[in-house]
Formats: structure tokens, sequence, C-alpha cells
């Protein structure tokens, strides 16, 4: 199974700081992506928000060594 990591270096650049916290989080496979391409979490802490992101990224049958990295966007 292939690894999904997380890229926050778009999120970092916008808000100067790493994510944490509780909110509705957005990510996608590409780190260009806007927002009408990106997977919205529904309002859960960052930690949990990971979580349901590879569930979702693993369920939509897109991972492969190229595209196992969601992007964390700001």
């Amino acid at each position: 199974m292939t690894a999904i990591e997380f890229d926050t270096s778009a999120y970092v650049s916008s808000h100067g700081r790493q994510p944490k916290g509780r909110g509705s989080w957005a990510f996608a496979t590409d780190p260009d992506a806007d927002s009408s391409e990106a997977i919205f979490s529904p309002s859960m802490t960052y930690t949990d928000a990971k979580v349901w992101a590879r569930a979702a990224h693993r369920a939509s049958g897109e991972i492969s060594d190229d595209n196992s990295t969601l992007y964390v966007l700001p």
C-alpha cells in the first residue's frame, strides 16, 4: 500500500505557521489546486482531518506513486 504524505508548505506560506486546531480543512492532490478541485473535511481537528483525508483519497482510487501526496491548502 502506498503511503500518503501531507505537504503543508502552501498553508505555512499563507498562515506563517503549521496547521493545527479545529476547522474544515482543504486537501488536494495538486499543489496549485483551487477550492473547486479540493476536498473539504467536515469540521474536525487537523489530526482527525488527516485521517479523514487519507481514507477519502484511498476511496477515490486515485492513489499511485506519483499521486501519494495530499497538499493542505490555505
